[in-house]
């Protein structure tokens, strides 16, 4: 199969040992138990709260906002930032909503046997999006399957046993949500949800955490049904059970999930009952249509996405043990698990690319902090969106890893937050445009989260909206058409820009800055040595604006505005921003004084947001500041920093330094290490720790970018693989504008790796013509059509051509 199967040989005891199946919308980890299949279900749009969630009081009105932010404001200019800390928590609103689990489902098969069978085998094969087990069970083989379609809306479950006169089987529904009815006839089980109307995050103390109200407008109801067929007998249930039959040599299980949740930002609609008969009528098709007709479709409908790309690393046989057990060995080899199981990687890029393809698909709702798997009614920092780094990231891996289909969910929750963060703009701020924070959820919040408690380091970050619409923009750098820069992209991309044109301050030298200013949850030492977190001008803020005006001037040339007051703003304020700049340790200052810090290791990296995911301004000396600012913070860090460390490491070229970043990725979390230190569970899920899914979807973005570039005025190849990869192949990476590369390597006489062959194609038409492609410091101009493959060799290359400076593959084409 190649790096496409995880497995393991005994059953999953912990969540983070269980495997994930996913369409997009109905999300199931699976344990895979010798007797008992645990089936742990979510939906995406299950969720807790409302739009009404936004509004609930108190809320500061505008007249107490406009004091507050005057406050901080005066505060800074006298170096007060404690005072301004105080100030900016007079903003603060709740908390974001909570994702939640819908149910579990668990078939048991009633059996003599004690002890799992030693012929026991569970796998998630990746290629078809398949969850199976192989066991013996008093002494007859079983053997059950899995999968949930995008396409049928369901997930079917079968079950075979060789047992000449069949098994016993029990089926049992639970759910941790509010029961408001339950019905079980004709192997069918049907139970109808309310979700809570609040729940507080794990880390603020409440006497009652999970709030339900009587109100239904406050919250979302949904259902659950599952279906049975199999050619036992059906006996009277009893017990804890919904469903029990005998005589079973073979079962199949259809379930499905449904909500009242309609849209990001808008209210539910229906009840329980509308959506069990949407539940109903979804499992009466996929039981009229077979299982079989609908695996077939599944696996050519998740082939289509998956199968776009494939990475192979080195040579190994390291497949035939247990992926647990591999993680394990190759952390006990002094040498690093990498230079003793490549392979290890490729598995680990194309689970990551699984995990995306089945967490985040057109008509549902963007990958959360885990994905669409969570088994908690007050999941770590509530399974929300986390704005300043994790929901970007989810998504980093979209465009280069060949899957355009999976943005629509971000791009629709960015249209959320334009409607709810025009309010949020206007009453907070007296900006036009809209703003977003560092939390949000399926009802788009878009207000400062603390109850006025909480630090701003954090809860006080008005610049999600000016970083996300960073991810419409690499879809148009990508290839995206003028419908979709039009309908899609210039509303939001204008209307941030609007509002960060009234956020901007003159500053004493006449450059404009902001203020106040955080840098993602870092802080630093006050003149008399106390620690605070708000200043002015973060190097974060400025590169987002300078970024954001970029963007809506050339977008308004591309679609031939003209006098668009926003767009002309832009193009006089951007010259008077300031740009990064060297303090005097050498290191980028990361806001515009100069300041000591506390955790001199912080995990967040913001300030070099221009090295990655950004695409410049880069100057020599900039460049080796980055370089020695990501030395002083560290290598060591959660699994997302880590991940993202990996990508900017990658831009700098710093082979060496993302083989040192690829030792603690790969490190298994048998041992807790401290909170901040991540590495993988046994199902390879990322964590920070806990489990959080950006560092799965940021390792392949990451290590991507070791491969392939397309930031800048040239097209890169192998820019920093590592001396574990030496010699590797990857297809189907997308460079911009819109190019499908492969690339195969192997190792040179010395033992680095050489490019032997690589190959372009135009994936849209506007990425037809002569592209500047890089490799090794020497430059090729290759014509690129869509019709056939353009092939280069690494004696093709001559001396190069101008030096790598610039951004044109950063402008639209």
């Amino acid at each position: 199969m190649g790096e496409h199967e995880i497995w393991f040989a005994k059953p999953a005891m912990e969540w983070t040992e269980a495997l994930p199946l996913g369409n997009g919308k109905l999300g199931a980890m699976l344990f895979g138990g010798g007797t008992i299949e645990r089936l742990q279900l979510n939906d995406g749009t299950a969720w807790s709260g409302s739009p009404a969630s936004e509004r609930e009081e108190p809320r500061i009105n505008a007249a107490d906002a406009a004091i507050a932010l005057a406050d901080a404001r005066a505060a800074i200019l006298v170096r007060d930032h404690l005072r301004a800390t105080e100030s900016l928590k007079r903003l603060q609103h709740r908390h974001s909503q909570t994702y939640l689990p819908i149910a579990d489902v668990v078939v048991e098969q009633v059996a003599n046997m004690t002890v799992v069978s030693t012929d026991y085998r569970r796998s998630l094969d990746l290629t078809t999006a398949t969850h199976s087990v192989r066991t013996v069970v008093d002494d007859h083989p079983v053997r059950r399957s899995t999968f949930v379609s995008a396409g049928s809306r369901v997930l079917v479950h079968q079950f075979v046993s060789d047992a000449p006169d069949g098994v016993e089987l029990r089926l049992s529904v639970s759910t941790l949500l509010r029961e408001l009815g339950r019905e079980s006839s004709k192997g069918r089980v049907a139970v109808a949800l309310k979700m809570p109307s609040d729940v507080i995050p794990l880390h603020d103390e409440a006497a009652e955490p999970v709030v339900y109200s009587d109100d239904d407008a406050l919250s979302l109801q949904g259902a659950v049904v599952v279906q049975w067929v199999h050619d036992g007998l059906d006996e009277a249930a009893t017990g804890g059970e919904s469903l029990r039959a005998s005589g079973v040599r073979s079962a199949t299980i259809f379930m499905t999930t449904e909500t009242t949740f309609t849209t990001i930002a808008l209210s539910p609609e229906g009840t329980a009952a509308d959506a069990l008969s949407t539940a109903h009528g979804s499992i009466d098709r996929a039981v009229a249509l077979g299982a079989a007709t609908i695996y077939a479709r599944h696996c050519s409908d998740h082939d289509e996405l998956y199968g776009r790309v494939e990475l192979e690393l080195g040579s190994t046989t390291a497949s035939d043990v247990p992926t647990d057990e591999r993680i394990r060995r190759g952390n006990a080899d002094a040498d690093g698990v990498l230079a003793v199981d490549p392979g290890l990687a490729s598995l680990l890029f194309h689970y990551g690319r699984y995990l995306l393809i089945s967490s985040s698909r057109a008509g549902g709702v963007p990958a959360n902090l885990q994905g669409i798997w969570n088994p908690s009614l007050q999941p770590p920092w509530s399974s929300n969106y986390t704005t300043n780094i994790n929901l970007q990231m989810n998504y980093w891996l979209a465009e280069i890893g060949n899957l355009a289909e999976c943005l629509p969910p971000l791009f629709d929750l960015i249209d959320g937050l334009v409607y709810t963060g025009t309010e949020t703009a206007r009453r907070l701020y007296a900006a036009p445009g809209w703003v977003a924070h560092h939390n949000t959820d399926v009802w788009a919040y878009s207000q400062p989260v603390g109850g006025g408690m909480h630090d701003p380091k954090w809860a006080f970050w008005p610049f999600a909206g000016g970083w996300l619409v960073r991810h419409l923009w690499e879809r148009l750098l990508h290839g995206g058409d003028d419908d979709f820069a039009r309908d899609r992209a210039w509303g939001p991309i204008r209307s941030s820009a609007e509002f960060y044109l009234s956020w901007l301050v003159e500053q004493l030298d006449g450059t404009l800055g902001t203020s106040p200013s955080t840098s993602p949850e870092n802080e630093f030492f006050t003149d008399d040595g106390q620690i605070a977190s708000v200043a002015r001008s973060s190097a974060f803020d400025l590169v987002v604006i300078a970024d954001l005006f970029g963007m809506v001037i050339q977008l308004a040339d591309r679609l031939h505005v003209e006098g668009d007051s926003v767009v002309e703003a832009a193009r006089k304020a951007l010259p008077r921003l300031a740009r990064p700049t060297i303090g005097p340790d050498g290191t980028v200052k990361e806001w515009a004084d100069y300041f000591e810090f506390p955790d001199p290791l912080h995990r967040h990296v913001a300030h070099l947001y221009f090295l990655y995911p950004g695409n410049g301004p880069m100057t020599t000396e900039l460049a080796e500041a980055a370089s020695l600012s990501l030395d002083q913070r560290g290598d060591e860090s959660t699994g997302w920093s880590l991940a993202w460390k990996l990508a900017m490491r990658a831009r700098l070229g710093e082979a060496d330094k993302v083989s040192d970043l690829l030792r603690l990725v790969f490190r298994d979390m048998d041992l807790d290490r401290g909170p901040w230190v991540g590495g993988l569970y046994p199902n390879l899920f990322a964590a920070h720790p806990p489990f959080q899914i950006d560092g799965n979807f940021g390792f392949v973005s990451g290590l991507a970018e070791c491969l392939v570039q397309s930031h800048g005025a040239t097209i890169d190849l192998l820019s920093a693989v590592p001396r574990e990869l030496v010699s590797g192949s990857v297809r189907g990476l997308i460079a911009r504008p819109g190019i499908e590369i492969a690339i195969d390597w192997a190792p040179d006489e010395e033992g680095n790796p050489n490019l032997v062959v690589a190959t372009l194609r135009a994936v849209v038409s506007s990425a037809v013509g002569e592209h500047r492609v890089r490799y090794a410091g020497r430059e090729l101009l290759v014509t690129v059509g869509t019709d056939s493959t353009s092939t280069v060799r690494a004696s093709d290359f001559k001396e190069i051509l101008r030096s790598h400076a610039g951004s044109d593959n950063g402008s639209v084409p």
